[in-house]
C-alpha cells in the first residue's frame, strides 16, 4: 500500500452544466494543465461528472453537486447518487430532505461560504451536522477572514469541522486566473475518492493560496493536522513552508495564544521552526499578509462594488495558507 502523501485539488468547481463558462472536457483540460491531483465538480444542483468518480490524464474527477437555494449552498461529493439533477430548495424543509437523501447515499457534506454576504448559510451550521466546511470560497477577501475567525472560536469551544477551501470557480475575467485559487491539499494515500474524502473528513488538510504558493506543513513527529498527539509524550510541533515572501507574517496559534508571530523582512526559502506544545487543545498555523497602497484601495473598490462590503470597512490581514489544527490531550 502507498504511504499516505500530500496531493493538491479544488473542493468547488462549476461548468457550463450550470452556470460556469467551460464545458466539462475543457475543465478537466483546465485541471490538468494547473497540476491537479483531484477536483470535486460541483454544479448548482447538478451532478456533472455522473454516477462515478474517473480519471482524467491523472487528475481524479469526483462526482459532486452544490445544492443551491436562498438560504445557502452545501456541497455533497459522493458516488452512485442515484439522481443527475435536484430541484432548487426553497425552505428548511427542503435542505433537511436534500441533505438527508444524499447522506443515506454516503455523501461527504460540505458547507460552503457560511457568512458570505452575498448568500450565507442562513440554517445553522451546526444542525446538519456537516463533515467539512468551506472557511476559504475563491480569491482571499474581507469575508473568508471573518469565517476563520469564525472557524477558530468554534475550535476554541472544543467544535472541531473540518476546513477546506474551494475556488467556487466559474470562469476567469480579463487578466485574472481564479481556477483553483485556493488549493486544498490533503494527506492521502491516493487521489481516489475514498481516500481523499476520508483525508477531508479527519482534517487532514491545509489550505493555501494557488497551486503554485508555499506549503505550509505542520507536523508532531508523524503525526499530521487532524491527528491527536499526547502532550505527556509530545511536545513540540515543527511548522515548515516552502518559502514566505517579504512581509508575510507567519502565525503559530496553541489555542488562544500565539507560539509564534514571525514577519519575513525579505523573501526566505526553507522556513522552518520547531516549537513547544505549552498547553492541551490544539495546535494550528497560518501565513498572512497585508494589502497596502494602491493594492489595498484597488481591492475595497472591487470588494465594495462586487461583494458587498461597507464603504470604507478597511482591509484585515489576509490569509496566504493555513493549516487544520493538531490536537493535543
Amino acid at each position: 500500500m502507498r504511504k499516505a502523501h500530500w496531493i493538491k485539488g479544488d473542493c468547488h468547481l462549476h461548468t457550463a452544466n450550470s452556470d460556469g463558462a467551460k464545458r466539462p472536457e475543457e475543465l478537466y483540460e483546465a485541471l490538468y494543465r494547473k497540476g491537479l491531483d483531484f477536483a470535486f465538480i460541483t454544479d448548482h444542483n447538478f451532478n456533472t461528472p455522473g454516477e462515478t468518480e474517473f480519471n482524467y490524464h491523472g487528475v481524479g474527477i469526483f462526482p459532486g453537486m452544490e445544492i443551491s437555494g436562498n438560504l445557502g449552498h452545501v456541497n455533497v461529493f459522493g458516488e452512485h447518487f442515484l439522481v443527475r439533477s435536484i430541484n432548487r430548495p426553497r425552505s428548511r424543509e427542503d435542505y433537511e430532505a436534500l441533505i438527508g437523501y444524499f447522506r443515506s447515499r454516503g455523501a461527504h457534506i460540505s458547507i460552503n461560504h457560511p457568512l458570505d454576504r452575498s448568500l450565507p448559510w442562513r440554517l445553522g451550521v451546526e444542525d446538519f451536522q456537516p463533515d467539512s466546511v468551506e472557511v476559504w470560497n475563491s480569491p482571499m477577501h474581507n469575508d473568508d477572514v471573518y469565517c476563520m475567525e469564525w472557524w477558530h472560536k468554534k475550535l476554541l469551544a472544543g467544535e472541531f469541522i473540518p476546513a477546506v477551501g474551494g475556488s467556487d470557480f466559474h470562469r476567469d475575467y480579463y487578466v485574472t486566473r481564479l481556477l483553483a485559487s485556493p488549493t486544498t491539499y490533503v494527506y492521502a494515500c491516493s487521489n481516489t475518492l475514498a481516500d481523499v474524502r476520508a483525508a477531508i473528513k479527519a482534517g487532514r488538510v491545509f489550505v493555501t493560496n494557488s497551486p503554485g504558493a508555499a506549503r505550509l506543513f505542520l507536523t508532531c513527529g508523524k503525526k499530521v493536522p487532524g491527528d491527536t498527539a499526547d502532550l505527556a509524550k509530545e511536545r513540540e510541533v515543527t511548522v515548515s513552508c516552502d518559502f514566505l515572501r517579504r512581509g508575510q507574517i507567519l502565525r503559530v496559534f496553541n489555542n488562544d495564544r500565539e507560539l509564534l508571530t514571525y514577519r519575513a523582512k525579505k523573501h526566505e526559502d526553507g522556513v522552518s521552526f520547531t516549537l513547544p506544545v505549552e498547553a492541551r487543545g490544539f495546535v494550528r498555523a497560518q501565513v498572512g499578509y497585508q494589502l497596502t497602497g494602491p493594492a489595498a484601495g484597488f481591492y475595497e473598490f472591487g470588494a465594495t462594488k462586487f461583494k458587498r462590503h461597507t464603504p470604507g470597512e478597511g482591509v484585515p490581514e489576509f490569509i496566504y495558507s493555513f493549516t487544520n489544527p493538531i490536537f493535543f490531550v
